[in-house]
């Protein structure tokens, strides 16, 4: 008798101790483990659709694996317009709220948060090149406590697109903001690429959405078209850039579906809520599988050709 009770207690105990170690609640048909709440801070580096779109891709990726906001996961964001120096007091400003995990998108977030942040994981997304800024080794694998989706661009689809349907384009223009580590990334490929099939690639920097007529004025006369890349300075004004085009005959290449829905000619289509997505899933394996930093790698996600 006196090892049956033994036995009894010791399997309510065990319940009691399981009960307490995993709560869970039951939404609509979905049931979520509510143990622990997380705290995920967004550090975007300036606004724009494909910005937007990484950010709705991660929060959608990670309700898809069970962290919804306002039932196991807390959200903070901020957009840095841009500004490194607002990136900085971002990254300060979120410190204080104790966040498991720090998600920056693009490269001035990213920079601004991993120089400051060294004990927290940090998930990037829309990157450009992580091995050449220090994020991973060639294999992927975190330097330190980063690790994230880079953009992965069909450079090389995209000129193929022009000189198969566009023979009479031998020289393309560009024009991206200064200090857009993405664009100018975009810009090495395609130059790289470019003297391969014969086309010429001239560019034009500004530094601010009020330079792009003057932008405009200078590179329209050397070139037969124009490309867009990631430039969310041009992605703004991207209706006037391709009414310009066509008012002197000249067509626009883009490579996303702002682009697209503008009218430009597409070759490839950059959907960044699936970076988003892809980061989401690094998010979950590091807080809720208990990956370490190093073993979660960076990753690329390849956009469709159109």
């Amino acid at each position: 008798m006196k090892k049956t009770l033994i036995t009894i207690l010791t399997f309510v105990l065990l319940v009691f101790t399981f009960s307490c170690g995993k709560k869970e609640t039951t939404v609509g048909e979905r049931t979520f483990d509510v143990s622990k709440n997380y705290t995920i801070c967004i550090n975007s580096s300036d606004e724009g659709a494909e910005f937007d779109s990484m950010r709705k891709g991660f929060v959608v990726g990670l309700r898809d694996l069970g962290l919804v906001e306002d039932i196991n996961v807390t959200y903070h964001y901020a957009n840095a317009e841009g500004n490194p120096n607002f990136a900085d007091q971002i990254v300060d400003a979120f410190k204080e709220k104790k966040p498991d995990m720090f998600v920056t998108i693009g490269n001035v977030s990213t920079m601004a948060t991993s120089k400051k942040i060294d004990d927290i994981p940090i998930v990037f997304l829309g990157v450009a090149n992580a091995e050449r800024l220090g994020y991973c080794d060639s294999d992927g694998t975190p330097s330190k406590n980063v690790t994230g989706v880079v953009d992965s661009h069909l450079i090389e689809e995209q000129l193929s697109f022009i000189k198969s349907n566009y023979s009479n384009v031998k020289r393309i223009g560009v024009i991206y903001t200064a200090n857009n580590a993405l664009a100018q990334y975009d810009i090495d490929y395609l130059k790289f690429y470019a003297t391969s099939v014969g086309i010429d690639v001239y560019t034009v920097s500004i530094q601010k959405e009020a330079d792009l007529d003057k932008a405009l004025d200078n590179i329209m006369p050397k070139v037969d078209a124009l490309v867009l890349t990631y430039d969310s300075n041009v992605d703004k004004n991207v209706s006037k850039v391709i009414d310009r085009a066509k008012n002197e005959n000249k067509v626009v290449f883009g490579s996303t579906s702002v682009h697209k829905d503008a009218g430009a000619e597409v070759a490839t289509i950059r959907d960044y809520s699936l970076v988003g997505e892809a980061g989401a899933t690094l998010a979950k394996q590091i807080l809720v599988d208990g990956k370490s930093i190093s073993e979660a790698k960076v990753v690329a996600v390849n956009f469709k050709v159109n």
